[in-house]
């Protein structure tokens, strides 16, 4: 994976995470195509949770899996892999790395709260 972080990079993002975190706890969540009835699994923050559900209930069924996730190392991770993908895409580029980074954490977090990726 491309992310490298040291230690105490890893304990500022998780203070930032922390305090995020009383704003809009994370959460896993699944949605649900109703026309294709296929899905996908996430994780997200819950007013993003809440903003994914008003805007495209009409076309997803979106349940929480877990929610209040802790704030681990695998969670940071995948903090800074979704900022980055999110970083990418703004500029209009297309970055494979960052696409998996963010696959591959996200599975991890899922791993830890023991959800099935």
């Amino acid at each position: 994976m491309a992310i490298k972080l040291e230690a105490e990079q890893i304990e500022q993002l998780k203070n930032q995470l922390e305090e995020a975190n009383r704003n809009s706890h994370f959460v896993i969540i699944s949605a649900v195509s109703k026309k294709e009835h296929s899905g996908v699994n996430m994780v997200t923050d819950w007013n993003n949770f809440l903003n994914m559900k008003s805007t495209n209930g009409d076309n997803f069924d979106f349940h929480v899996i877990r929610d209040i996730l802790p704030i681990t190392t695998n969670l940071v991770y995948w903090a800074v892999a979704q900022q980055n993908l999110h970083a990418v895409t703004a500029q209009g580029d297309q970055d494979d790395q960052a696409v998996d980074d963010l696959e591959f954490y996200t599975n991890k977090v899922m791993e830890e709260n023991k959800v099935r990726a």
